[in-house]
């Protein structure tokens, strides 16, 4: 007698069949298309306005692809005498006020992840309420204090305000990272003879090191494009930052008019940023994913 066929399984209430799938997949991959390119037209228009002739950008009619290159407005920004001094000027400061904003910010997360201290919950709620205060509120205070300390117009009074907002913001993200870390492993290393400082540099500070990463990257964009403050402290036209130098080359009377250099200097001054975050995209990545836990 021959075997019975297997009985067809009944389909599940709800359960999708595969063109139902295939379907809602295209649709969403279209919605993603779609999405992504009205992100990056903005760019695309910034990069194309950069290559174009003062005609095509006058013209009444846009184009969306030029007739000719023009690559005179980058050859105009090179020429200013100011522009690479001040990309270098940001530079400085955003290289000095990450590094320190690190290493303290990093001292306090561990602090507030490791350890039970009186006021550690007012603490954690104070960091949160710093970081929504807004920069503009506490220019003409931090102006009045770094004037009388003598760090006006200077690039490390600069780099300590710089960590009004860089420091909340690692000991915020931060200890999200360190708090995944189990302490069972800090209290195995001190079992096996490491003090307290050595779990830390060979247990916490591996570990963290998405985190650092990840930090680290949005703490520089966050330094880098920063107006307010660099515009108030610093005075000297030697030492301005490329920000507050793009804001007084779009508005000079000899260059408001000349969008295409403006927007070559816009490019040219977020370029570093663009570069740090390609470089750093599949660590910043794993960073958030690690950091999403629990905190």
């Amino acid at each position: 007698m021959p075997d019975r066929l297997p009985a067809a399984r009944p389909r599940r209430r709800g359960a999708r069949r595969p063109s139902e799938s295939r379907a809602m997949t295209g649709l969403w991959n279209t919605v993603a298309v779609v999405f992504g390119i009205v992100m990056a037209f903005p760019i695309y228009w910034m990069i194309l306005t950069t290559v174009k002739s003062n005609g095509d950008l006058l013209a009444q009619n846009p184009a969306f692809w030029p007739k000719r290159f023009d690559f005179s407005s980058y050859k105009t920004i090179f020429d200013d005498p100011d522009f690479l001094g001040n990309l270098r000027n940001t530079a400085i400061i955003t290289i000095g006020s990450v590094l320190a904003g690190l290493v303290v910010g990093f001292l306090a997360a561990v602090a507030v992840a490791r350890f039970r201290f009186r006021g550690r919950n007012p603490f954690i709620v104070a960091i949160l309420i710093v970081q929504m205060v807004p920069l503009l509120s506490i220019a003409i205070p931090l102006y009045i204090v770094l004037n009388k300390a003598g760090l006006y117009d200077q690039f490390l009074g600069v780099i300590v305000a710089y960590l009004v907002f860089t420091i909340p913001y690692v000991v915020w993200t931060l200890r999200s990272f360190i708090v995944n870390i189990p302490v069972e492993l800090d209290e195995a290393a001190m079992v096996d003879g490491c003090t307290r400082w050595g779990a830390f540099f060979r247990i916490i500070l591996p570990l963290s090191l998405p985190g650092l990463v990840t930090t680290g990257v949005y703490a520089w964009i966050q330094a880098w494009n920063e107006f307010v403050l660099a515009n108030t402290l610093l005075s000297s036209n030697s030492k301005r930052t490329s920000m507050v130098w793009l804001s007084f080359y779009s508005s000079s009377p000899t260059h408001g008019a000349d969008y295409g250099s403006q927007m070559a200097g816009a490019l040219l001054v977020s370029l570093p940023v663009i570069i740090l975050f390609v470089i750093f995209q599949r660590r910043v990545a794993s960073g958030l994913t690690a950091g999403a836990v629990k905190g």
